[in-house]
């Protein structure tokens, strides 16, 4: 790390740690979104998985160029798929709507966590920045799913005893 006219000029390990393992995490969530749509029949749920592919392979792209802009290569990428269309047609679904939403979930949840953890490390404002953005498009992206679960009853309010 350098310091340059009092500015730190290059990622911490700390930050290059952090973009390295959310390049394999979000290469995970990817391959595992791609199944999600085949077996999602609820179309709403459909344009969010492929919202949530979209938002990480954003991220992807700019961690990437992070990382090659220090001097880091990154991991391997996931496997390109095709382009998802909203009119493929699926086999038998071997997850339910209700599973696929509880999971990815989860998976925002995750996502929303991870910037923000980047985000306390962070020291230059560019990477602030950034990663204020990429927060807040996932908790967006939360909020949709929350109200699609709970228009579809997908959401369950815990029983009183």
């Amino acid at each position: 790390m350098e310091l340059i006219n009092g500015n730190l000029e290059s990622l911490r390990f700390k930050e290059i740690f952090k973009i390295w393992t959310q390049l394999g995490v979000n290469n995970g969530y990817i391959a595992s979104n791609h199944a999600f749509f085949k077996h999602a029949v609820d179309k709403n749920l459909k344009a969010i998985i492929v919202e949530f592919i979209h938002c990480l392979k954003e991220e992807n792209k700019q961690l990437t160029a992070l990382l090659k802009d220090n001097g880091v290569l990154a991991p391997p990428s996931a496997i390109e798929y095709g382009k998802l269309k909203m009119g493929d047609i699926r086999g038998k679904t071997a997850i339910n709507d209700t599973e696929i939403s509880a999971i990815l979930s989860m998976n925002i949840a995750s996502s929303v966590i991870t910037v923000s953890q980047a985000l306390e490390i962070s020291v230059q404002k560019k990477h602030t920045t950034k990663y204020g953005e990429l927060h807040m498009r996932y908790a967006i992206l939360g909020a949709k799913l929350i109200q699609l679960s709970k228009d579809k009853g997908w959401l369950l309010a815990p029983t009183i005893t």
